[in-house]
């Protein structure tokens, strides 16, 4: 049974590619920490979690959370953990008896570590027996794949939600768990529309088609939204111009380097050094030019957001929007709004494309350019 063409057009206009971004974000900064080829050398305490560090463990289930969810079961899925039990409030090192059954935790970190690099090297082998007979735990293992090799293992981990939809694609019975991983994104790549999608996106569709079941009839409308009181308050321009200065840098520093790792997370890190910073020529009407995909071209207009009246606002010149709108740019123009925490730093990027975002907020005209000859004004 092949997937629906009506299916993957009601589907689409229900997936924000801020989600995918962030996806490929966070799978950039896990690939940046722990590379393939330091795998072998990673040390007990890179691996745990329970320190509070941005550890292996703590990376593949909580900070790469928008690539693929495998949080819900215990840390014993990890192999080994620092942390402490129900019935043993003190902090030790715990470890599943499969590794070690004598309690000697660094022989059983070496059994751990030595199963991951045997499946990272199933993985590259695509040996879907081997895999599958491997000690560690299912929904571990296929997100380390998916996120290590997204180009032979879609980022779905649940053995019961790749058997579901291999079902209802009429997959063979048969098929290693690790297999429907891999046939899925040949499915994806097959298929006309889906080929040029990212995994994060097919995945977010096999779940609403096939596991949700929340792609029924054609994509609701959003709703209205609510509109905002006038405000008589004044602005003060000279303070707001002088607040956006400061900013200014910090964020676009740190929006560049967000989209650095995004375009490692989405296999287009050789492009990195392409990016063309273009803050200080304003006519273009963004501020970096990066990709999408190899030949498809990105526009960056970085931006500051500031809480307004229970939202967020930025302030946008008429060029930008004129830019963001044109025939040339409205399908990659990219507002990527900055947030910032309690302490004044940047802590997040929420990319929004352009063109969906001005259907979510209003636009209101606060200041115009007058220009003028003096010499004919009486």
């Amino acid at each position: 049974m092949s997937i629906k063409t009506s299916d993957l057009m009601k589907f689409e206009p229900m997936y924000s590619s801020e989600q995918e971004d962030k996806a490929h974000k966070f799978r950039g900064a896990f690939l940046k920490d722990f590379p393939l080829d330091n795998l072998e050398s990673m040390e007990i305490d890179d691996y745990v979690i329970g320190h509070g560090t941005n550890s292996f463990c703590a990376q593949v289930e909580a900070k790469t959370i928008t690539w693929a969810n495998i949080q819900g079961s215990t840390s014993f899925k990890f192999g080994i953990y620092f942390g402490r039990t129900k019935y043993d409030p003190k902090k030790v090192y715990r470890f599943s008896k499969k590794f070690n059954n004598t309690g000697n935790s660094e022989e059983a970190y070496r059994n751990v570590k030595n199963e991951l690099l045997r499946l990272i090297e199933a993985g590259k082998k695509k040996d879907f027996h081997e895999i599958d007979a491997n000690k560690t735990s299912q929904m571990f293992k296929a997100k380390i794949l998916s996120l290590y090799f997204p180009e032979s293992f879609i980022n779905m981990c649940s053995a019961e939600h790749l058997q579901l939809v291999a079902k209802e694609l009429g997959y063979a019975d048969d098929c290693y768990i690790s297999e429907i991983q891999n046939i899925l994104v040949r499915e994806k790549n097959n298929n006309e529309i889906t080929k040029d999608w990212s995994n994060p996106r097919f995945m977010q569709f096999l779940y609403a088609k096939y596991i949700k079941k929340t792609l029924v009839g054609s994509p609701s409308s959003k709703p209205d939204k609510k509109k905002r009181k006038p405000s008589d308050q004044s602005v003060d321009f000279e303070k707001l111009n002088q607040i956006r200065a400061e900013k200014g840098k910090k964020s676009e520093a740190f929006a560049l380097e967000w989209e650095k790792t995004r375009l490692i997370g989405a296999n287009l890190g050789d492009l990195q050094e392409k990016v063309k910073d273009l803050t200080n020529k304003p006519s273009f009407g963004y501020d970096f030019q990066s990709y999408s995909a190899k030949k498809v071209k990105r526009y960056i207009e970085v931006k500051t957001i500031s809480r307004w009246k229970g939202g967020y606002h930025f302030f946008l010149s008429d060029n930008e929007r004129f830019r963001s709108e044109s025939e040339e740019l409205r399908d990659n123009y990219y507002f990527y709004l900055v947030e910032y925490d309690k302490h004044n730093e940047p802590k997040d990027v929420h990319a929004k494309l352009a063109k969906d975002f001005y259907g979510e907020c209003e636009l209101n005209p606060i200041a115009y350019k007058v220009e003028f000859d003096l010499d004919e004004v009486n």
